[in-house]
């Protein structure tokens, strides 16, 4: 009887280490396949993530252009402080439009049911962890506390308007 339990605590740590490894189906490490393209400037350092992605983020998938990645930097910086003025979950961490340029942001496009092209922005402060950086290019990041380190904004392409900021609790 022993040994049957010994067998099962050894089948359970293979089974553990097989589903929390990073691999693809292709067998490739999850950080050597770079899914989107790494779009940088002296403004902005962002991830533009293509329709074929496998992330669920709702309506039909599209893949954003540099074009539109340039409209809604503008954007942000124009206006994301009129959207932020309730300063949610940030008294102890950094206000998000004053500090811009000190996160990453994922970019993932789609269509929503009214047949309009909607971004989802998906933002986490560079240098919190290194962890967030080595999949950035492949997978969007998903952290569910953390203050404004860590926060998503949608953009509607079709009519220029930010909306749904939502800012991360503490843990």
């Amino acid at each position: 009887m022993g040994h049957l339990k010994n067998c099962n605590m050894k089948l359970t740590v293979i089974v553990f280490l097989l589903f929390s490894l990073p691999f693809s189906s292709t067998g490739q490490k999850e950080n050597d396949i770079i899914t989107a393209e790494h779009y940088k400037s002296s403004k902005f350092d962002v991830a533009i993530f293509p329709a074929e992605h496998k992330e669920f983020i709702g309506g039909v998938p599209f893949t954003p252009t540099r074009e539109d990645i340039n409209n809604v930097e503008l954007a942000l910086r124009e206006r994301l402080k009129e959207l932020n003025y309730e300063l949610s979950n940030q008294a102890s961490t950094p206000v998000i439009h004053k500090n811009l340029k000190k996160y990453r942001r994922q970019y993932f496009g789609y269509i929503n049911d009214s047949g309009q092209r909607i971004l989802l922005i998906n933002s986490f402060w560079k240098s919190r962890s290194e962890d967030y950086h080595k999949s950035w290019l492949n997978r969007m990041i998903i952290v569910f506390d953390g203050g404004s380190y860590f926060w998503n904004i949608k953009y509607n392409l079709d009519t220029d308007e930010l909306f749904d900021l939502l800012v991360n609790g503490y843990g």
